[in-house]
């Protein structure tokens, strides 16, 4: 039986040009929330996602996240 760990492989590249995505948070910690929408901003650009579908909203708490989906 073999121990040896196998590396997470290559990463996959996709193609995100003809998506439109809504990135939905809360409030509650500006300095946390805000690093981790810059970084699925970052990411969704890189995938090709055209700026001007990257529409972000902000609503006060947790609780109203699946409202804000709706």
């Amino acid at each position: 039986m073999s121990t040896a760990l196998k590396g997470p492989g290559t990463a996959e590249i996709h193609d995100g040009s003809n998506l439109r995505i809504a990135i939905v948070h809360a409030r509650w910690n500006d300095r946390i929330i805000d690093s981790l929408v810059d970084g699925a901003k970052k990411a969704l650009l890189a995938a090709g996602v055209a700026e001007g579908n990257i529409v972000t909203q902000s609503v006060p708490g947790s609780w109203e996240l699946p409202v804000a989906v709706e």
